[in-house]
């Protein structure tokens, strides 16, 4: 799993104050490492708005943006925690509002890499403590450290 985390994209306690704008971010963070296209936050915003991402763990929002592997370089998990939670809608409904702080971005190249990533952050995400570890990071490398205890990486 490591080359999915290679690039060590981890940014902290980041502060927004729309969805669009952190997604914007996390979009352009992984366009400079060339691991998407130029097309990839267009239509990371457009999947969002048909198909949400946000999920409520444990009283802890997290969102997983994707989009098609048409617009992915190379394969690449990039991950944001905010200051300040932003309002996603939630998985599997249309107008259900949480509170997300926690952001994991997938740019998969193979479309059967997303169900595997997905499934593997979920059962991460249900694990005691992580969410809460996520939450108040201060470095990378904690970043990294928690991924690779849960065999992410």
């Amino acid at each position: 799993m490591s080359l999915f985390f290679d690039h060590q994209l981890a940014l902290l306690n980041q502060s927004f104050e729309t969805k669009e704008e952190a997604l914007q971010k996390l979009s352009e963070e992984l366009r400079k490492k060339q691991c998407v296209t130029d097309d990839f936050y267009q239509n990371i915003i457009r999947r969002e708005e048909v198909f949400p991402t946000g999920l409520a763990i444990n009283g802890i929002g997290v969102a997983i943006p994707h989009t098609d592997s048409q617009y992915v370089n190379e394969s690449q998990v990039a991950f944001m925690s905010l200051k300040k939670p932003l309002s996603f809608i939630e998985m599997g409904t249309n107008d259900k509002e949480i509170n997300v702080s926690l952001l994991f971005m997938l740019a998969l190249k193979e479309p059967h890499e997303q169900l595997e990533m997905l499934q593997q952050l979920i059962e991460m995400f249900q694990k005691p403590g992580v969410l809460e570890g996520l939450l108040t990071l201060t470095t990378e490398t904690e970043y990294l450290t928690i991924i690779k205890k849960y065999g992410l990486q």
